[in-house]
C-alpha cells in the first residue's frame, strides 16, 4: 500500500490553489525549493505526474485531479486535529463581512472554508452584493468588515491592491479588418457602457453592441467566448482573455483600487478574517493568474 505524508498533500493542495509553486511557499511559510522537494516525493511514492506547467500556471493532470479531492480532506482534517486542543476562549460569536460581487468568485469559497475551519466557533455571515450596497450596510452598522471596489478617492479603507483596467478581448478572438467593433458591454444601468461607446467613437471606429448583459459573470463569459471585445481588470483576466491590440488605438482606462474596511474591529474573528484578506490578495498582487474573481467595471459600485 502507498503511504502518503500529510505535508506533501498539504503542499500539492496549496500548489493546485495557487496556481504556482513560488505563491504556494509563501502560503505554506516554506521555501520554493522545500516545496518542489515535496511535490516530487509525492510524485514518487505515487507514481504518477500530478501537476502541468502551462502558460497560465500550475495545475493538476489527470491524476492530480483523481488526487485532489483525496489530498483536501486530508489536509483538513489535519489541520482540524491540530486545533482540536486550542485555547477554549477563542472567538466565539457573529461576523459579518460583505464582498462584491466582482471578487465573490472561486477563490473566495476556499478562502471562507479556510476562516471557518481556523475559527469554528465565529458566525460567518457573507453579504455578496455591490460596493454601494456594502458601503450603505456598513454605515448603518449591519457589516463589521466590508470589502469595496473604488473607483476614485471618494471611498476610504486601506488599500488591498491596485487593479489597472484593460480593453480585453479573447484569444481565439479574430476581429474584423473592416467594419464595426463589436463590444460586449453591461446595460444602460450601467455608466461605463456611455462611457466606453464614447472613448471607442473617439478613436473613429464604427462598432456594433454584440451582447449587452446585466451582470459581471454574464458580461465577462461573453468576452472570454470570443462574442466582442469588453473591459476587464488586469488581475482577474479570465483564462483565454488577453488585451486588445494596441493598434486599435483605443485609450487607458482608469484603474480601480479594492479597499478593506473594518468597522467592528472587535467583532469575533474580525482580525483573523482581516490577516487572511489581506494574505489572499497579496498572492493576487505577486501573481495576476492566482487572482481573485473576474473583475470588471461595472454596475452601481
Amino acid at each position: 500500500m502507498t503511504s502518503l505524508r500529510g505535508e506533501w498533500l498539504a503542499a500539492f493542495v496549496a500548489v493546485v490553489e495557487a496556481r504556482s509553486f513560488t505563491d504556494a511557499a509563501k502560503r505554506l511559510c516554506r521555501t520554493q525549493s522545500a516545496v518542489s522537494m515535496q511535490i516530487r516525493q509525492l510524485e514518487s511514492a505515487t507514481g504518477q505526474t500530478l501537476l502541468l506547467r502551462e502558460r497560465n500556471g500550475v495545475i493538476p493532470s489527470t491524476a492530480g485531479e483523481r488526487l485532489l479531492p483525496h489530498a483536501r480532506r486530508s489536509t483538513e482534517a489535519l489541520h482540524d486535529a491540530a486545533t482540536l486542543f486550542d485555547d477554549d476562549e477563542a472567538a466565539a460569536g457573529p461576523l459579518r463581512i460583505g464582498i462584491p460581487e466582482e471578487y465573490a468568485g472561486t477563490a473566495w469559497p476556499g478562502l471562507l472554508s479556510r476562516f471557518q475551519r481556523s475559527q469554528p466557533r465565529v458566525e460567518l455571515s457573507v453579504t455578496c452584493a455591490s460596493s454601494d450596497r456594502i458601503e450603505a450596510a456598513m454605515d448603518q452598522g449591519a457589516l463589521d468588515l466590508g470589502i469595496l471596489v473604488a473607483d476614485d478617492d471618494q471611498r476610504s479603507g486601506e488599500t488591498l491592491l491596485h487593479d489597472p483596467t484593460w480593453w480585453a478581448m479573447a484569444e481565439t478572438l479574430e476581429l474584423p479588418e473592416s467594419g464595426p467593433l463589436p463590444l460586449v458591454l453591461f446595460d444602460q444601468a450601467c455608466w461605463w457602457r456611455q462611457w466606453a461607446l464614447d472613448r471607442v467613437s473617439d478613436t473613429g471606429h464604427e462598432w456594433r453592441i454584440a451582447y449587452t448583459g446585466d451582470s459581471i459573470a454574464g458580461v465577462a463569459a461573453a468576452i472570454q467566448a470570443g462574442l466582442g471585445i469588453g473591459v476587464l481588470g488586469r488581475s482577474t483576466l479570465p483564462t483565454g482573455v488577453r488585451p486588445v491590440p494596441t493598434a486599435l488605438g483605443l485609450p487607458d482606462l482608469p484603474g480601480s483600487r479594492l479597499m478593506l474596511n473594518v468597522t467592528a474591529p472587535d467583532a469575533p474573528g474580525a482580525t483573523e478574517m482581516s490577516n487572511l484578506v489581506r494574505q489572499h490578495f497579496s498572492f493576487a498582487t505577486a501573481s495576476p493568474s492566482a487572482g481573485a474573481a473576474v473583475h470588471s467595471k461595472g454596475r452601481d459600485r
